[in-house]
């Protein structure tokens, strides 16, 4: 079992990305599920600061689907037995 307090640490490492990229969550929410099911594909682009392309895409597939429903399951599980404040 995952210690709590590791839970609250991680919420805010993910509370300061996220306030630090403040368009990414709404556009992750724009797109899942309504964009994002098997069949899509996900295509990834990163530039360095040295200007190297990096480049890689997949097509999301019936299992890769199942284990992300698991994982929302077991992240809303962990979440709710999170202290509050």
């Amino acid at each position: 079992m995952m210690n709590p307090f590791e839970l609250i640490r991680l919420k805010g490492f993910w509370d300061s990305f996220s306030a630090a990229h403040p368009k990414l969550v709404p556009f992750a929410k724009s797109v899942y599920p309504a964009a994002f099911g098997e069949g899509t594909v996900v295509d990834v682009r990163i530039t360095d600061p040295n200007g190297r392309n990096y480049h890689y895409n997949l097509r999301i597939s019936a299992e890769d689907m199942q284990n992300l429903g698991e994982a929302q399951k077991l992240l809303r599980n962990m979440t709710e037995d999170m202290p509050k404040g």
